[in-house]
């Protein structure tokens, strides 16, 4: 058994001997930093102890009786765990070892460190800074082994229990080294990162400073002085100099807070040289573990001494740099890009993967099955490439644009006349039959792939199987045109005819729209919702999981649902609905984590319901929403004229078939991402051992003929080019572009053109500006209005921030965003119309909602207060309102719609001339 080892004799290898402090301060001794001489009383040492006296099913049991929810659970455990370690004696055979270890130190200086150093801590997964004990000044022999005991005590601190509950540690899998390190009776010390903590930047350097021995900083007792230092200039980029009115100083019988003499306080602690000396020091010990740092550091006699160090856990991503004199121009001169269509789904710039294997090379190749398909019908050839030459859609400044010119010829229109003549035989195609070959068809290719061991899978075979899979959800979403396309077509078609002079007049003004009729359906939506209720009740149903859930942070409830002696019930319901619904997406980019992967939203929409349950559960609601749909309908029927009646039934009845239908196609988009990531993680493993890319998740920011080159280098033998600089410029372009906010059209006045003709009120989303005053107009998708503060959620990183009760703004909404309408009492997005997603699930939710507005989450932030009109379309910034200034752009509002409305008029003249010239043409011939 070995119970001491030496600094130099360990390294990482000795984690489970010497514990993660103890192996890094063997490693940097090794490798020459200088580190104060020491030894490690190994985990072999703890372990003989407590078996020695019988402790261990007695520490485990105590452990296991702290609750997450119960802070005060967690001391009791710990108190009665310290006295068991105090009570009992040191086996003398340790004794005897640490003493001689001791002794053997430094006869001529007997103060040491006394320090625990815990098998699952300070690595570079989990950090556990701060969990346990050290010791400073320890003398003597009693006094070396009662800081001994103390520090195998402290494994079981309350906050160490606590951290390993969260972290789903089993209590019985730790154990505990103590490090004994002669003490520098430090001059000046503090703590270094050898990464920004704040912003993320790996190129700056953080050094905090103080008078005396380090405690006084660790116990935050001093505020230290705190220097940046730029690692490529060593310059210091800034300098805060504190008053420190305390420090830690040694004393006879330990050590001891004093006050700073007077003349020190104000000053500095570390001259510009002794602070660029020891950036220098510390940039070493980050590249030799090839990990930012944090570093503990004391200064005697003018030399540095490193004490310990160990991984940052914790550090955010850089911060992006903001770009500089971006433009939005189109990708080819002279024509419109638009965010419309299957680009709502795509709200943040895209991953280099998804863009060429689906925006580019799937949605390329649907459309191509799309123009077959119309050649079969109308016997007409359509050239893809002549009409739509700089292709149906692409990226401009990394967010995803389908395009909004087409270029026709009378070829070209005459194939369209013929269409529009056999229209059913068209639509009726099994290529658009989404019931029976559609959807059936994309869901088997999911199955088929999970079926399949990747293990066993060649490297092309499972980027080809990425390929299928991202070709397979183009070809879905094109498949899905007869249902999309009705559900399109039927909402503004109806809504239209509820404000003509045929109807209006039968409708009180509120209800002269569509989403006042478009609620009450059945959906994916409210079915989740229902499910995610029922959860929640058996939550409340039980007398302590209440407490447990709202007391909990949501990305812990898992780990503390899973110690809860009845959290088993409650985490199978939560996973038979993830194997439901949690295939669903954030993001349609598959570089994104889906709702399995990343299931926040569910959990605090979970707290949410148990916090406050619904007045309504959402099958009484929906059928109350379903009754008051029956009953407007009714009502309105009764005011109308035999002609009138019989126009509102028919395009009513098509447009209560349609309407749901988009949401149903939605809750498929994305379906195969979950069995994609898979195939992307095996072979982006693949690709990191083999050393192209750095992590697997690298894999996303390489297209597939990078991707191709790698898998030929690996089958080959040959040398493997390595992408590592590549990926991370692409990341950081990524992470820059999401600080901005994409235009709608682009150019901005753009509009969808189809040849010569201007369809602009096809546009998707109203013409607003960031300048048009405290008055933002979209489309009004769902009824009623709401005044409340915003909560700006960005992407799914965000979701955390939803407030309950607030109005929730955003870019759009994909399924997965669902779970957050249950905090929501209003939604605001850029783009979207009656018809997406999130108008859909609003509607079901009865939450007022405006969409379309296209500046919504540039004008608007966390807290503004609003208004929300989902019967007008208008959302107010309360605050900026000024009524005299909002009725001149009224009325200039007014006056450019009268102008369009003329040009739609002579757009629809001429049209209907063109029709009947080409009618009269024909029969001529």
């Amino acid at each position: 058994m070995t119970v001491i080892a030496p600094f130099h004799t360990l390294g990482q290898k000795d984690i489970p001997l010497a514990g993660g402090k103890g192996a890094n301060l063997g490693e940097m001794t090794a490798a020459g930093f200088p580190v104060p001489p020491g030894f490690v009383l190994t985990t072999a040492a703890y372990d003989a102890f407590v078996k020695e006296h019988g402790l261990q099913q007695q520490i485990v049991g105590l452990a296991r009786t702290v609750s997450a929810s119960d802070p005060q659970s967690g001391e009791a455990a710990s108190a009665k765990i310290k006295q068991l370690f105090l009570a009992a004696e040191v086996p003398a055979e340790t004794a005897r070892a640490v003493l001689t270890a001791y002794e053997n130190l430094n006869s001529t200086a007997t103060a040491v460190a006394v320090r625990s150093s815990a098998t699952a801590e300070d690595l570079p997964d989990a950090s556990f800074a701060g969990q346990q004990e050290t010791y400073l000044n320890v003398q003597g022999k009693d006094a070396l082994l009662e800081a001994v005991k103390k520090c195998w005590a402290s494994l079981w601190t309350a906050r160490a229990i606590a951290y390993r509950l969260r972290q789903a540690i089993d209590p019985n899998s730790v154990s505990l080294a103590v490090v004994v390190q002669q003490l520098v009776p430090g001059e000046a010390s503090g703590i270094l990162f050898t990464a920004n903590p704040v912003n993320g930047q790996r190129d700056q350097l953080l050094i905090n400073a103080t008078w005396g021995l380090g405690e006084a900083i660790v116990s935050g007792q001093v505020t230290p002085d705190s220097l940046i230092v730029d690692k490529a200039t060593w310059k210091i980029l800034s300098s805060e100099i504190t008053t420190k009115a305390v420090m830690t100083v040694r004393t006879d019988a330990g050590t001891e807070e004093q006050a700073v003499p007077v003349e020190l306080q104000t000053q500095r602690v570390l001259d510009e040289g002794t602070a660029v000396s020891l950036a220098k020091l510390a940039t070493k010990i980050e590249a030799h573990y090839n990990l930012p740092m944090d570093i503990e550091w004391a200064i005697a006699n003018g030399e540095i001494a490193i004490l310990q160090a160990r991984p940052i856990t914790s550090l955010p991503d850089p911060k992006p740099e903001p770009l500089q004199n971006v433009v939005w121009e189109p990708i080819v001169p002279n024509t419109v890009w638009m965010r419309r269509q299957i680009v709502e789904h795509m709200p943040q710039p895209l991953s280099p993967l998804f863009e060429d294997l689906y925006l580019r090379q799937g949605l390329t190749n649907a459309m191509n099955f799309l123009m077959e398909a119309l050649e079969s019908i109308s016997g007409v050839t359509f050239d893809f490439n002549k009409m739509i030459p700089h292709g149906f859609a692409g990226t401009i400044n990394g967010y995803a644009y389908t395009t909004g010119s087409f270029t026709m010829d009378f070829e070209d229109f005459k194939g369209i006349m013929r269409i529009y003549g056999r229209l059913p035989q068209f639509l009726n195609m099994n290529a658009f039959d989404w019931d029976s070959e559609v959807l059936p068809d994309y869901l088997a290719l999911i199955t088929h792939w999970e079926a399949k061991d990747l293990t066993q899978e060649t490297d092309q075979a499972l980027l080809q199987g990425i390929a299928d899979m991202a070709a397979a959800d183009g070809y879905y979403w094109f498949g899905s045109a007869r249902n999309l396309g009705f559900s399109r077509l039927v909402d503004p078609f109806f809504d239209k005819l509820l404000k003509s002079p045929l109807i209006r007049h039968a409708l009180p003004e509120s209800r002269r729209a569509s989403a006042a009729f478009l609620r009450g359906f059945d959906s994916k939506a409210l079915d989740a919702q229902a499910d995610m209720e029922a959860i929640a009740i058996l939550i409340r149903n039980s007398e302590t999981l209440p407490d447990l859930v709202l007391k909990t942070e949501a990305n812990a409830l898992i780990s503390a649902l899973n110690e809860h002696p009845e959290g088993q019930p409650v985490l199978d319901n939560l996973q038979q609905f993830l194997n439901k619904y949690g295939h669903q997406i954030y993001n349609l980019d598959f570089a994104e984590p889906t709702q399995t992967e990343d299931p926040l939203p569910i959990l605090l929409s979970l707290k949410a319901l148990v916090k406050n349950p619904p007045a309504q559960d959402v099958r009484t609601r929906q059928a109350k929403m379903a009754k008051e749909r029956d009953v407007l309908v009714a009502q309105t029927e009764q005011q109308l004229n035999p002609l009138s009646l019989s126009i509102f039934r028919w395009v009513w009845k098509w447009t209560k078939k349609y309407a749901p239908y988009r949401e149903n196609v939605m809750f498929y988009m994305g379906a195969a991402w979950p069995t994609l990531r898979k195939l992307a993680k095996e072979l982006g493993q693949r690709l990191t051992d083999a050393g192209a890319i750095a992590t697997p998740d690298d894999i996303y920011y390489l297209d597939s003929s990078e991707i191709n080159l790698a898998i030929a280098a690996r089958a080959n033998g040959a040398p493997m080019p390595s992408f590592a600089q590549r990926v991370k410029e692409r990341r950081t372009l990524r992470e820059a572009r999401k600080l901005l906010t994409p235009q709608p059209a682009v150019p901005p006045r753009g509009s969808l053109k189809m040849g010569p003709f201007d369809l602009s009120m096809f546009d998707p989303t109203p013409h607003n500006s960031a300048t048009e005053g405290a008055i933002l107009r979209g489309y009004a998708v769902s009824t009623g209005q709401v005044t409340a503060p915003a909560t700006v959620i960005h992407s799914a990183a965000d979701f955390d921030k939803m407030q309950p009760g607030t109005i929730l703004v955003c870019t759009t909404t994909t399924p997965a965003w669902t779970p957050l309408f249950s905090q929501a009492i209003g939604l605001v997005t850029d783009v979207g119309g009656a018809l997406a997603h999130g108008s859909i699930v609003a509607r079901e939710y009865g939450i007022p909602a405006v969409m379309g507005t296209g500046v919504a989450t540039e004008r608007i932030k966390t807290g503004t207060m609003l208004k929300v009109d989902g019967d007008a379309g208008t959302v107010t910034l309360v605050d900026e309102f000024d009524p005299v200034e909002e009725q001149r752009r009224l009325a200039q509002k007014q006056a450019e719609q009268q102008a369009a409305a003329k040009r739609r008029k002579v757009l629809m003249a001429v049209i209907a001339g063109f029709i009947a010239g080409l009618i009269w043409w024909r029969r001529r011939k």
